[in-house]
């Protein structure tokens, strides 16, 4: 995503333009796509790895998680419409999956925080996702808000609620604020992966006292 915020700045302006249209760019499709399925894939990743380990997930958490996993996929199947408004049952679909998305993971995070906040070793990571998805709660709002003079296009918005001009800046802090959401818990299983990879070998390398 940082590689089509940069290369495509000139033809899709971040400030203002979601990120949904760097399909519309050359070789773009295919880079945005790619990063989708493969945000979907990590995240499933990690939900499986902390499973494993008997992470108690909770729920309301999983299904938040399965939700944005599913709300990635459909818009990288689904791209949206290249107008001012959408005309096809792509560009619909692309849309309520979006919203789908920017709304599920910070609603699983703060789920998640409260079950991860329970079990010593997951307390201080429980901290700073709860953080992050708070803060991703209050983006997602201001998106919603920014977005609104084009889902009400019948109601003439004073200029001061009129944020169209930095609802691309809003969506992409969001989606980078889910993303480090993702990175923290990945990082927090590595660690404890590797403690357990470890204190399960150090038995088998001690050696054998005989009587």
């Amino acid at each position: 995503m940082t590689y089509l915020n940069i290369h495509f700045a000139g033809e899709v302006d971040p400030l203002s333009r979601a990120v949904s249209y760097y399909v519309f760019v050359e070789r773009g499709a295919e880079t945005f796509a790619a990063t989708l399925f493969a945000v979907a894939t990590a995240t499933a990743t990690i939900l499986v790895g902390m499973a494993q380990l008997r992470v108690r997930l909770g729920a309301r958490a999983v299904v938040g998680f399965g939700a944005w996993c599913v709300a990635l996929v459909l818009c990288a199947v689904f791209p949206t419409d290249n107008s001012p408004t959408i005309q096809t049952a792509s560009g619909w679909i692309h849309q309520f999956a979006g919203a789908s998305l920017f709304a599920a993971l910070p609603l699983a995070g703060i789920a998640l925080a409260r079950s991860l906040g329970a079990q010593p070793s997951w307390a201080g990571t429980a901290r700073v996702v709860r953080g992050l998805a708070l803060g991703g709660v209050v983006l997602a709002l201001a998106y919603l808000a920014a977005r609104l003079p084009d889902l009400l296009w019948w109601w003439q918005f004073p200029g001061v609620l009129d944020w169209r001009s930095v609802s691309g800046l809003i969506q992409r802090a969001l989606f980078a604020l889910e993303l480090a959401m993702l990175l923290v818990l990945a990082t927090r299983l590595l660690l404890v992966s590797w403690a357990a990879i470890r204190a399960a070998r150090r038995p088998a390398a001690e050696p054998v006292v005989t009587p």
